[in-house]
């Protein structure tokens, strides 16, 4: 599910004019090509990418029918599912590709128009898109505005000067002041010395219960969605990048930074002033310091401190007198 509308479906030769990486001298039978995706979640007749070694089992296992690839990578592909696109640079020529069928995704800007039924918060400076659809006992404070492509439960209550839009908020969540949910992630690259945004058509799923504090960003997902697992509670400051996904029943405190595609499981624990790197898999019920730079994955019911971030014991240890 995308809240950005699909442009395609298209001839897999008519998308590979506009790349720049790929090799050109190799013309494909004529194919539709109906979708983008990742590695894990591609189905039959998308489009999708391998840059990163970390995915290679995504890679062995993807349904894709086509995968933009380097020549020395094309060994972990089935070819008998997936036809190999060779690129010295898979990302760059997928998210060119992927402007096509989603060029709306680039970018923050919509059309607004007002949800009547909504329209006496105008007094207070708080705006709903028309096409929100919101469930029973909703509350909001004053100088919020709820974009396009949302969809709230019940018991949903969000504070003042909050920006909400590309998100789904479950029943039960509350939002306190000065929050933004689902804006474009900090995803882009310099193509032939242009700045190009990657599109971002994920959105934002927050959970039943969950609890998020005062002045957090959470970015939509890019090419997957950002989740917020059930009952997890999350301090001021947070910020939370594209594509992460976070289990239930977490506890993040102040200030702590979480970079793209980045998994924890359920029941972690993140002490204020945490830094945690993008791609990485944190495991169920594992507890980070404060301060600490998480650079490594780490398996369940890990304690982890320090930075680079090793384990308490180790930690202990080594700073012992």
């Amino acid at each position: 599910m995308s809240f950005f509308k699909n442009k395609g479906p298209f001839d897999i030769n008519f998308l590979l004019k506009d790349t720049l990486y790929s090799k050109k001298d190799i013309k494909r039978k004529k194919c539709k090509v109906k979708n983008i995706s990742i590695l894990k979640t591609a189905k039959k007749n998308d489009i999708t990418f391998f840059d990163n070694i970390k995915y290679i089992q995504d890679l062995k296992n993807t349904r894709a029918s086509f995968c933009f690839i380097k020549e020395n990578h094309v060994k972990y592909l089935d070819e008998t599912k997936t036809a190999p696109i060779i690129s010295s640079n898979p990302l760059l020529d997928f998210i060119l590709i992927s402007k096509k069928f989603y060029p709306d995704a680039t970018k923050d800007i919509f059309n607004f128009k007002q949800y009547k039924k909504y329209k006496h918060l105008n007094k207070q400076g708080t705006f709903i898109d028309s096409s929100v659809k919101i469930g029973k006992n909703f509350e909001i404070g004053i100088n919020s505005t709820i974009k396009k492509n949302v969809i709230i439960g019940s018991n949903v209550k969000i504070g003042s000067n909050c920006v909400i839009s590309n998100a789904i908020l479950e029943d039960n969540v509350t939002i306190n002041d000065g929050t933004v949910i689902g804006k474009i992630g900090f995803g882009f690259k310099l193509i032939e010395k242009s700045l190009n945004f990657i599109p971002h058509i994920g959105y934002v799923k927050i959970c039943r219960n969950v609890y998020i504090g005062s002045n957090c960003s959470i970015d939509r997902g890019s090419f997957s969605n950002t989740v917020i697992g059930n009952n997890t509670m999350i301090d001021n400051n947070v910020h939370i990048a594209h594509n992460v996904k976070i289990g239930s029943n977490c506890m993040i405190a102040g200030q702590v930074g979480i970079a793209g595609s980045t998994s924890l499981g359920n029941g972690c624990m993140i002490g204020g002033q945490a830094g945690i790197s993008g791609h990485l898999q944190i495991g169920d019920n594992v507890h980070i310091g404060g301060h600490s730079g998480v650079l490594d994955n780490f398996p369940d019911n890990s304690k982890i401190i320090g930075f680079p971030a090793i384990s308490m014991r180790k930690f202990i240890k080594r700073y012992k007198k």
